[in-house]
């Protein structure tokens, strides 16, 4: 009689900016752009992660390009599926048997409702999987930083992702309490687009405002000047123009929204216990996603809320790595999986 296989442990962030897929005994096997590309004609894949995000508004009618996620949720269940299944079946080479023997975690922000996280059950069950654990972004990102939420210490981490923007106080290995607000690397985009509209009467699309914000963006008090020239559309008379974006134009747009994080965080430390508000007073605040990445972020934060505040070391992976851990420990809180 064959033996039992041994079931097969995946771990999924769900990003709306970023797809990131983790296999146990392999690691991250799949880290692009959270975007599929159709044939809308076949219903066939043209291309996924990377090369389905270069082709973002450069694409005929025949072709459809979807990014399946918003603010951090599912919008479009059948391209989610498909991209999803095209990550594990065509780069790597899983089978229906094998999704069928595996045990996932699924992470997504902490404020997502009911049906939002029924949705993304459905997902995983549609594509096979029979064991699916649900379990907070800021939780798996803490401990794929390494920080150990089982002690009997107050943790704050803020993940400054695509589509959302979550902060949260963990203790004894789960979310004491947390908030969520939609405005993060998405949203900068779009308000960095209409900003350049209004501002210098082109529009530029998607992929040349993140461009923008990815070169530009430094919210450092003594940050050099820096500009940039972009190709986009002069919306009076119609036709191509250049556009000269400043990091001063960028901070003009982050500034606004950054403010609102420090709101975020400090509603959530003025709800904290006093015990735990003492351990973030002493040991900081933890920012992980892409948005952490801005330069001067640690010092914006810091001089507003007067606690020590430091990017961990793997901001963009953090998420997925700590799915290795919430497949260890599934919710038992007397687990401590990073001690196994």
């Amino acid at each position: 009689m064959a033996k039992n296989k041994k079931r097969i442990g995946i771990g999924i962030d769900l990003g709306t900016a970023n797809l990131l897929v983790f296999l146990e005994q392999k690691g991250i096997i799949f880290n692009e752009p959270s975007v599929i590309a159709f044939d809308r004609e076949s219903g066939k894949i043209v291309a996924a992660g990377k090369d389905a995000h270069k082709m973002l508004g450069k694409v005929h009618s025949k072709i459809e390009v979807i990014k399946p996620l918003k603010n951090g949720v599912i919008s479009d269940m059948k391209a989610a599926k498909l991209l999803l299944r095209y990550v594990l079946t065509q780069i790597e080479d899983l089978t229906d048997e094998d999704l069928s023997n595996t045990s996932s975690v699924m992470c997504c922000p902490s404020e997502v409702t009911k049906i939002e996280r029924d949705i993304i059950i459905e997902l995983a069950t549609n594509m096979g999987m029979q064991e699916v654990l649900i379990d907070e972004e800021i939780k798996s990102a803490a401990l794929g930083s390494n920080i150990d939420i089982f002690e009997s210490k107050g943790v704050m981490m803020v993940d400054i992702g695509g589509g959302t923007t979550d902060v949260g106080i963990l203790s004894y290995g789960d979310i004491v309490l947390s908030r969520t607000i939609r405005m993060a690397g998405n949203y900068i985009d779009s308000e960095l687009a209409k900003y350049v509209k209004q501002k210098d009467k082109v529009e530029i699309g998607e992929l040349t405002s993140e461009r923008a914000k990815i070169n530009l963006a430094d919210l450092r008090e003594d940050a050099v000047d820096k500009s940039m020239r972009f190709a986009g559309r002069d919306i009076v008379r119609g036709v191509p123009k250049w556009v000269t974006i400043t990091n001063e134009d960028v901070v003009k747009v982050l500034t606004p929204i950054y403010e609102e994080i420090v709101k975020l965080i400090s509603a959530v430390l003025k709800d904290t216990p006093p015990e735990l508000s003492a351990d973030i007073y002493k040991h900081g605040i933890y920012l992980t996603g892409g948005g952490s990445l801005v330069k001067g972020v640690e010092e914006f934060i810091k001089k507003r809320i007067n606690v020590p505040v430091k990017v961990v070391p793997n901001p963009l992976t953090c998420v997925a790595e700590g799915s290795k851990y919430l497949l260890k420990n599934r919710g038992d809180y007397l687990v401590n999986p990073l001690k196994l």
